[in-house]
């Protein structure tokens, strides 16, 4: 299976619901990240893919965001993966995991759910 060309420049991505209107609302969009700093090298990949540290957030009734769950999986393609989610109403972020990215996505977390809680207290 051929890797898409994108997530070799990058760490990883966000892959959120498309802001374009006139996109079907089951579109996705895609947002790549960089990490900016050497987390050292990649960690428990395998001959299938490396590892990636995964966060899924979910779109209620209302269209406000909710924090899901947030696991560890190895991939071969994860925007496969991604686009195999269009349709289960699930949106998140996917990055490699290296050997010091523990504490980072951890932070990333508490910040990305104290945003979705804040934009829910400014609705």
């Amino acid at each position: 299976m051929k890797k898409h060309t994108e997530m070799q420049e990058y760490d990883g991505f966000l892959f959120l619901p498309s802001d374009d209107e006139e996109d079907d609302e089951d579109t996705l969009e895609f947002r790549f990240i960089k990490y900016k700093q050497d987390f050292g090298p990649a960690v428990e990949g395998n001959d299938i893919g490396e590892k990636y540290h995964v966060a899924f957030f979910k779109r209620d009734e209302e269209g406000k965001f909710h924090f899901d769950e947030e696991f560890e999986a190895i991939f071969s393609d994860p925007m496969t993966y991604a686009k195999g989610l269009i349709g289960h109403n699930l949106f998140g972020t996917i990055v490699k995991k290296k050997e010091n990215t523990r504490p980072w996505f951890d932070e990333y977390l508490t910040d990305i759910k104290a945003s979705v809680t804040m934009s829910d207290v400014k609705s």
